[in-house]
């Protein structure tokens, strides 16, 4: 990313509204499926990778080298956060208070959430620790590139640093399915 080509943090881009809504639909996986919480008998998805080791490959991909001094985002997952907390989050960034959680780095926050729903993780067909380098790029793109999340560029970054990290640690375990 072109750290020259950067939009201002504080106004909000035309069609926030509807990227934002498009978003929730597709990171949820909600659209056709109906997300129902609990249809798992309450097992949740584990992160394979320490966050630490799924940062630094995330980070290597951007070709970053990252400072200890820099906070590191909270990670919070589905299952042990209240939806109000999520939305409460998200809200400002994404002008709406969406009706369901959904994978988000909250920038203001410095707030990574995740969906631990095995349900989510075999209709999308990725695994959790996919998700966390997916919102671990957005991290870097807010901290080490004053992106604006809001670009839809940031998007298409985090979708292909989410993809080479897939390949280049398949999961041991099929999507969906709990340890």
């Amino acid at each position: 990313m072109d750290p020259t080509a950067r939009r201002r943090t504080d106004a909000p881009p035309p069609g926030r509204l509807l990227r934002a809504t498009v978003r929730i639909a597709l990171s949820c996986g909600l659209l056709a499926s109906g997300n129902l919480a609990g249809a798992d008998g309450g097992r949740r998805m584990v992160l394979e990778h320490d966050p630490h080791y799924i940062l630094e490959a995330v980070a290597r991909k951007m070709n970053v080298t990252l400072d200890p001094n820099q906070a590191l985002p909270r990670i919070y997952f589905e299952s042990s956060t209240p939806l109000e907390q999520f939305r409460g989050a998200i809200a400002p960034q994404w002008g709406i208070r969406p009706p369901v959680f959904a994978n988000a780095y909250v920038a203001a926050r410095n707030e990574i959430y995740l969906s631990d729903d095995p349900g989510y993780y075999r209709r999308t067909r990725r695994t959790l620790d996919e998700s966390l380098a997916h919102e671990y790029t957005h991290y870097l793109q807010v901290h080490y590139f004053a992106a604006n999340l809001a670009d839809e560029g940031c998007e298409t970054e985090a979708v292909a640093v989410q993809i080479a990290f897939r390949e280049e640690n398949p999961a041991r375990r099929a999507p969906g399915e709990t340890g």
